[in-house]
């Protein structure tokens, strides 16, 4: 039988039929007819006829919550035995589906008459549950007139708020959804019910850290109590039934946020995820500047910044505390000349966010390695700073060939946090750094694999657009690289270029780099001979097995080698290979400088700047401020400034300390000039009549914002923002509950510190002391212990189901359903 998915379209034939019986008495009535064919035709296609067609057979979707709460069941040894048991009392035509969820869900497999054997992914987000999502998940799997039923295992906890309408979808649907509720029984449990640290405390100050247990009964246990990774108390006690109260002193000396955690061992308890409790505390102290300086040393710089009375940190890049936690004490970071690949992993994203989103400050000064040179291009810190690092043409001196190899190997297909493969990462990285050649410059990219593949053989670069569409089509495939073939056919490809500056980048697998054969020893020589230079990107890490292979293959190669922890960072370090190779972006002749009015924006200053002896190249942005710029044909924004966020950047494009320093390290002013870029940079306070705080009522958070009397008016330019543990935005909407009250509360999802900043006016930003929950919320004992199989008995009777059916009975129900062909 023929139905059709838009019948109403057929009104659309109604004017032409009008038209043509119009025209029935015309003679050329053979055109007439093939007309009123025509928009039959026309018309009945957007009808959407389809055949009905009976299908035999039915769907059964598998639907596990694997949250944190249900862990104590195993609830993959349950979905198992019902996969089992579903396989077993299948008839042909039947369908067996597979989906897990927790804060989101994933469809592990679509109905299909195999039986289900497989394993389960990683599970999504187990800090949450959204039972609506696993229900709604499993009903898309179930084609649209199919029989079929689902069969839900899980608890009942949920956290969403959708699951009235999911279960009404699916009785609209005609699916049934029979429920397996994990049932937990008499329990008998101690918990730490919470610790409480004071939410701020002065460096030094002993203070008391509270700590609630929860028994049901007498029981014996150790408690041990941590702040972030050092052991403060520990004993083994007996505890009497019904809350017992233990107190902890402690005292902090380094200001900052730290972590408590206060946690039962041998408890042998029904709920262990109850059992750990964790607290945050703010520790105030004198606001510093960090200063990260080449080697962590004292220079002029930080002698500077001491002798004007502030309180001065110094730190290496490798270990520069650069964590949220350690940036609360601090007001300002000073980036002096450091390469971003020398600072701990994440820290440019943890740096850039703090600026942007919670009011830091950040100094950047020139030199051989900062700027673009220092591999900041391409990274997060870029948007940030006043000036932009792209490699324009008036930077060149000379022209380029470029040959980029690529691992494209099995490996590369994994995916990585933020849910692109190393592959599609790798191909960003190629990507920008053709992007920074130009007109003139050769490029040439291949795949290699245990072959080479040229996905782009040697072209100019004239319009980036379609090279980089090439480029970012490589898929991962094949097993490891074969180094030799990669480089043997990246130099045939700069054969064609003699007349150029000749260079090959190999990004390769530091743990799967396959025939070295004489590459070291022969083959690379031969090439920086020939003026053919190799650098190496690896993905890994120096222990890697072929660590040590690639970094001599890049030495003799007489280029650079660069071991890349975190995907993520390689279109970062592409960029800093690349700016490398074409010799821009450092200046290292002696310029004139002229001050510019907006200098004195930073403090009271002389409108004056000596000679420089070099600087880093970069470009003013349109929003930032210009206050000295170079008198030689680049104009170079020598010193600029902009507010970003809630926060402040200033960049100084002149070496502070070091050979390209020229008479600006001799020049009196100088001290007086780095304290005011810092003292500018770490913004300033809010005023006395506003007050701001970040509490935790339960798993709800509220941010509130008080005037005092007469100071009302202030709160219509106040701006509130609250972020994750992960560091994404928490969607807040400050509402005006008083007079001289803004208050917005947002729920608690997640373990870890929730941060939050308070913004008056631009580039004035004020952190708050952050909250966390103690537990996850899937951890916490329920309040009403029936609550989730009520839940779970609410949807079997809402859509027909039942609660724990026989096993034998999963595919009872209709077997003929409408299908369309």
């Amino acid at each position: 039988m023929i139905e059709f998915a838009h019948p109403e379209a057929w009104l659309l034939a109604l004017a032409p039929l009008w038209w043509l019986w119009r025209r029935r008495g015309s003679e050329r009535r053979a055109v007439e007819v093939a007309r009123l064919l025509l928009v039959l035709l026309l018309v009945g296609a957007l009808t959407g006829p389809r055949l009905r067609a009976h299908r035999a057979g039915r769907d059964l979707v598998l639907a596990v919550d694997r949250s944190r709460s249900t862990l104590e069941f195993d609830p993959v040894q349950r979905l198992r035995e019902f996969a089992r048991e579903a396989a077993r009392t299948r008839r042909p035509g039947d369908g067996i589906g597979v989906v897990q969820f927790a804060g989101r869900a994933q469809l592990v497999r679509p109905p299909r008459e195999q039986p289900w054997e497989g394993e389960l992914p990683a599970v999504p987000e187990p800090d949450h549950t959204d039972i609506a999502a696993g229900l709604r998940t499993a009903l898309a799997s179930i084609p649209a007139g199919r029989p079929g039923s689902i069969l839900l295992l899980s608890d009942g906890e949920d956290h969403g708020d959708e699951l009235e309408t999911a279960t009404l979808e699916a009785a609209r649907r005609g699916v049934r959804v029979d429920v397996v509720p994990l049932r937990r029984g008499a329990v008998l449990d101690l918990a730490v019910q919470a610790i409480e640290p004071p939410r701020e405390v002065e460096t030094r100050r002993h203070f008391a850290v509270p700590i609630w247990i929860e028994a049901d009964v007498p029981a014996e246990a150790t408690l041990r109590v941590w702040r972030d990774a050092t052991l403060i108390a520990q004993g083994r006690r007996r505890f009497e039934a019904g809350r017992s109260r233990i107190v902890v002193r402690d005292r902090i000396e380094q200001p900052g946020v730290h972590h408590y955690r206060a946690e039962l061992v041998g408890a042998n308890d029904a709920r262990p995820g109850d059992d750990v409790a964790r607290a945050v505390v703010r520790v105030l102290g004198t606001p510093r500047v960090l200063c990260v300086t080449p080697g962590g040393r004292e220079d002029r710089l930080t002698t500077a910044l001491r002798a004007a009375g502030l309180e001065v940190l110094v730190s290496a890049p490798a270990t520069a505390p650069l964590d949220l936690d350690s940036l609360d004490a601090v007001r300002a970071v000073v980036l002096e000349n450091v390469l971003a690949g020398e600072l701990p992993a994440g820290a440019l994203g943890t740096l850039a966010h703090w600026v942007r989103d919670l009011g830091g400050g950040l100094v950047m000064t020139g030199g051989a390695a900062s700027f673009g040179r220092g591999g900041y291009r391409a990274s997060p810190i870029e948007p940030v700073l006043p000036v932009s690092l792209e490699v324009r043409k008036e930077q060149r001196r000379f022209q380029v060939a470029l040959a980029i190899a690529l691992d494209r190997s099995g490996s590369m297909g994994m995916t990585v946090a933020g849910g692109l493969t190393k592959m599609e990462l790798a191909n960003r990285g190629a990507a920008e750094a053709v992007r920074l050649l130009g007109p003139g410059d050769l490029v040439a990219v291949l795949a290699v694999d245990s072959s080479a593949h040229v996905v782009l053989p040697l072209s100019p670069v004239e319009q980036h657009g379609g090279l980089i569409a090439r480029i970012m089509g490589i898929e991962s495939e094949g097993g490891g690289i074969y180094t030799a073939t990669a480089i043997r056919a990246a130099a045939e490809q700069l054969a064609r270029a003699p007349d150029r500056t000749r260079h090959i980048v190999l990004f390769a697998d530091a743990a799967d780099a396959e025939e070295p054969d004489a590459l070291v020893e022969e083959v690379a020589p031969k090439l920086q001979r020939a003026g053919v230079g190799i650098s190496v990107i690896a993905l890994g890490a120096p222990s890697d097995p072929d660590a040590a292979f690639l970094e001599a293959l890049a030495r003799a190669g007489g280029g650079r080698i660069h071991f890349v922890q975190d995907p993520s960072d390689l279109p970062r370090v592409f960029a800093e290979e690349t700016i490398t190779v074409l010799q821009a972006a450092l200046v290292r002749e002696p310029t004139d400088v002229e001050a510019r009015p907006p200098l004195r924006t930073l403090g009271d200053l002389p409108l004056a700047f000596p000679r420089i002896g070099g600087y880093s190249i970069a470009y003013l942005r349109p929003e930032a401020q210009l206050a000295a710029v170079s008198l030689d044909e680049n104009h170079a924004p020598i010193l600029s400034f902009r507010s970003v966020g809630l926060g402040r950047t200033v960049a100084l494009l002149a070496e502070v300390d070091g050979e390209l320093s020229g008479p600006l390290g001799d020049w009196p002013g100088l001290s007086d000039l780095l304290e005011a870029m810092v003292r500018w940079s770490a913004g300033g306070e809010l005023p006395d009549p506003l007050f701001a705080s970040l509490e935790r009522r339960g798993r709800t958070g509220r941010l509130v914002i008080e005037a005092e009397r007469g100071a009302e008016s202030l709160l219509s330019r106040v701006r509130g923002r609250v972020f994750d543990p992960a560091g994404r935005a928490v969607p807040l909407v400050l509402e005006r509950v008083a007079p001289d009250r803004l208050e917005a509360r947002f729920a608690l999802e997640r373990l870890g510190a929730y941060r939050a900043a308070v913004q008056l006016d631009e580039g004035v930003g004020v952190a708050l002391a952050p909250v966390a929950l103690p537990r996850s919320p899937e951890d916490e004992p329920p309040a009403d212990p029936e609550a989730g199989l009520r839940r779970l008995e609410r949807v079997a009777a809402a859509t027909g189901g039942r609660v724990d059916p026989p096993a034998d009975e999963l595919f009872v129900g209709p077997r003929v359903g409408r299908g369309w062909r």
